[in-house]
């Protein structure tokens, strides 16, 4: 089963393999992972990896659960592609901001250059995807730092198109 998920507020692709509850395939961020599992008690589970014994606990959050790892705590929330790439583009508007495609398409216009002055909610450029024309705004004010995509140019899901800063 594929999952998007945020880590802190950064986007992870991870795919999990359940068929044999005890022994769990996984990938995570393209990295392929086998463990021992054990559910201890709810909400808390045991792996062993590589000769290493990992206790995981698990709290549901505010938005989404609460991971603590040997010790550390990490916010993670657990969404579809689509959402986890706009939580990505949009997670802060200090500094730049990378817009990147929230889906495979083709790049039909450029409504804006590097160097232009663009407001926050405003079109940096036009992307068909799915015989649909979606706009891709800016979450910021700014200016067009860069451009990384041409007009007729094809893009995957996460590909960078634009830099706000």
């Amino acid at each position: 089963m594929k999952y998007s998920v945020i880590v802190a507020g950064e986007p992870v692709d991870v795919e999990i393999d359940l068929s044999d509850p005890r022994n769990i395939q996984a990938q995570i961020a393209g990295r392929t992972y086998t463990l021992e599992a054990k559910n201890v008690e709810p909400g808390v589970y045991w792996f062993s990896w590589n000769n290493r014994s990992i206790e995981l606990a698990v709290t549901a959050a505010r938005e989404g659960y609460e991971v603590s790892v040997g010790g550390r705590h990490h916010a993670v929330e657990i969404v579809d592609a689509r959402a986890a790439l706009r939580k990505a583009t949009h997670h802060s508007h200090d500094g730049e901001v990378e817009l990147r495609a929230p889906m495979p398409g083709k790049i039909v216009k450029m409504l804006l250059q590097p160097g232009d002055e663009v407001h926050a909610n405003q079109g940096v450029l036009v992307m068909e995807a799915m015989k649909m024309q979606n706009e891709i705004k800016s979450p910021k004010d700014g200016i067009v730092k860069r451009v990384a995509v041409q007009e007729a140019a094809a893009v995957n899901a996460g590909d960078l198109l634009a830099v706000v800063e």
